[in-house]
């Protein structure tokens, strides 16, 4: 499992974030390995005016291996839809990391 969190540049509305990843998702089935991924905004805490929070986001892709997933980041990289993903995004804020998943409640199914 890889996650993948960031912070939207100001003044990027949700939906443009989702669209961006909606068009990514034709280029990562085209990638070895990919089975899933899905996107989550941070949800402000009760009474928090901050902004910060509405502007967190967690992207989780799941792959076959761990191999697979670091070799997704070189074929993703030069696609136009990940670069139009990454032009929302403020470019200190990105942290990838990659785990590998020991227990599950139940098998992943795709609908």
């Amino acid at each position: 499992m890889e996650t993948v969190s960031w912070t939207a540049k100001t003044g990027v509305e949700a939906e443009q974030m989702i669209d961006a990843v909606e068009k990514m998702v034709p280029d990562l089935q085209k990638v070895p390995g990919f089975r899933y991924q899905s996107l989550s905004l941070k949800e402000s805490i009760q009474g928090d005016n901050s902004e910060d929070a509405s502007s967190q986001w967690l992207q989780l892709y799941y792959w076959d291996t761990v191999e697979t997933a670091h070799n997704s980041n070189a074929i993703m990289a030069p696609t136009d839809s990940l670069n139009h993903l990454i032009s929302l995004i403020e470019p200190d804020s990105i942290a990838i990391d990659i785990f590998t998943p020991l227990q599950q409640s139940s098998p992943l199914t795709v609908d």
